[in-house]
């Protein structure tokens, strides 16, 4: 059946069971597999990030990235000479992706062109325009709302030790502003899943 990002119950507190071959596009529609996958619990990563090892690039001093995990959209994470950011989140063990929730500003501030990066260990600015990215997206202004998800091609992102968000513009003004990035996934087998709190 069909899931509109708007019908999923608060995060961190619903049970979203999703099958590998699903497709959630920045536009919002979740297009249902073929009943012949296997059935994925997906749960909210958050706990998972090591928040000391977490950097960035180009971000202001007054307005860093560790505003992303306060809890307050309010707290942006803003770049400082121009518009490009450089974000790296590390996990305590391997983790399986299966979405991002980037969630900005809804104006021009509002990231557009974003790269994602795969245990790509000090990667830069020139790097990440040169690089092979595991994925891309154009996000529009709305795709970067709370409720909006960005479905991952979790091939790419089955070992993920460490992601690198690669902002590359907005839509039009001189900074960029982030008020938080989250990511969906699964835990490998190893883990031990109750510690954990379902997304759905």
């Amino acid at each position: 059946r069909t899931l509109l990002p708007h019908q999923l119950p608060s995060r961190r507190r619903r049970t979203l069971s999703t099958t590998d071959g699903r497709t959630v596009m920045s536009g919002g529609e979740a297009q249902a597999a073929p009943s012949s996958h296997l059935t994925t619990t997906i749960v909210d990563l958050s706990d998972l990030i090591v928040k000391e090892k977490c950097h960035a690039l180009n971000d202001s001093p007054g307005k860093p990235m560790a505003n992303l995990f306060i809890g307050d959209d309010r707290l942006v994470c803003e770049s400082e000479d121009d518009e490009q950011l450089l974000l790296t989140f590390e996990f305590r063990e391997s983790v399986r992706l299966h979405s991002i929730n980037v969630v900005a500003p809804g104006d021009d501030f509002a990231p557009r062109s974003v790269k994602l990066f795969v245990n790509k260990q000090s990667i830069d600015f020139a790097d990440a325009s040169e690089l092979p990215a595991a994925q891309h997206f154009l996000l529009s202004k709305e795709d970067v709302a709370k409720e909006r998800v960005c479905k991952l091609k979790m091939q790419n992102f089955t070992y993920v030790n460490q992601l690198t968000v690669f902002v590359e513009d907005n839509h039009g003004a001189e900074q960029t502003r982030l008020s938080a990035v989250k990511f969906n996934g699964a835990t490998l087998p190893s883990t031990n899943m109750k510690e954990f709190k379902k997304v759905g």
